[in-house]
């Protein structure tokens, strides 16, 4: 196995694979990379099982020393990769010697990244899954996002480098949703209030989900009993105003669900930065599930091979 010396964590980066599921009706989380479109190009770039895990990198990155010959792949937001100096673009494989040194500066455009290793990022396999539930300290790298100093685990295989024919992030500020589930409870004419302006997402954004300040949805009801909530699920508070649920939202929750970000769009809302805009409109079932199709059609595209 090849090691990776954490010299700097960065803002915040953890151990995530693709999630902790079927345990939600023990209370567990899902958990997992937020942009798992971006993961699965990584993992797919670098020659990695679908169910290995990588680092999730939020914005600002770490700074890493390689010990130990490996391959790797990034994939998602730009955030200024750089290898030994050079640029390091992101949907690229390239080998790892050892003593390299992987910087990240100046984000372009974004707001996560993967960094995926040929036989993984090794941590903590509770319930079936490495990822790092911050909430519940389980999962990943002792539970926790990375600190200076930490030393992990990778593989050391090794591999042709190569390029993702697409990009690897999706970046768009326009959300198709579905209505519901709990769009029943809503008086006639809340889901057209809540597609009818932008949002802006406010700095109370994580891994749970993010807070929304925008048009208020009129006639929003208060708590309901609690129950299952979906990813991407949009929850309106009392005071009228959006939450998006993300994948480290609970099991159950007890604000009323209007509607719910299509799966091929979750990707993209994972990459809204605090501050950017977004609007929803509303997609039929039809519609939702071609845009899934085609998003699994683009990960399964031929490799563009480099030098």
């Amino acid at each position: 196995m090849a090691r990776l010396n954490i010299v700097r964590p960065g803002m915040l980066t953890t151990v995530q694979d693709i999630g902790r599921y079927g345990q939600g009706h023990l209370g567990v989380p899902q958990q997992g990379a937020l942009d798992p479109y971006a993961l699965r190009w990584a993992l797919r770039l670098a020659g990695a099982g679908r169910g290995d895990a990588a680092l999730e990198i939020t914005l600002l990155g770490p700074v890493i020393e390689v010990q130990g010959a490996c391959f790797a792949a990034l994939a998602g937001a730009e955030l200024g990769a750089q290898l030994n100096g050079v640029p390091w673009r992101t949907g690229t494989s390239q080998r790892l010697r050892p003593g390299d040194l992987l910087t990240f500066r100046a984000p372009a455009e974004g707001l996560r990244a993967y960094l995926a290793f040929r036989g993984g990022v090794a941590g903590d396999l509770v319930l079936g899954s490495r990822a790092t539930d911050l909430q519940s300290g389980i999962g990943g790298h002792h539970g926790r996002a990375l600190r200076a100093g930490d030393v992990l685990e990778v593989g050391d295989g090794q591999g042709e480098p190569a390029a993702a024919p697409v990009p690897t992030a999706i970046l768009r500020e326009s959300l198709r949703v579905l209505p519901g589930p709990r769009d029943d409870l809503f008086p006639e004419g809340a889901l057209r209030q809540l597609t009818s302006a932008p949002y802006r997402v406010t700095p109370e954004a994580d891994r749970v989900g993010m807070r929304l300040v925008g048009p208020e949805v009129p006639g929003a009801p208060g708590d309901i009993p609690s129950e299952g909530i979906p990813l991407g699920g949009i929850e309106i508070l009392p005071s009228g105003q959006p939450i998006v649920l993300l994948q480290g939202r609970g099991s159950v929750g007890g604000y009323p669900v209007l509607a719910t970000v299509i799966s091929a769009d979750v990707p993209a809302l994972a990459q809204l930065r605090p501050g950017s805009r977004l609007r929803f409109e509303v997609a039929s079932l039809a519609a939702a599930r071609l845009a899934r199709e085609e998003m699994e059609r683009s990960l399964a595209l031929p490799l563009h091979p480099l030098p």
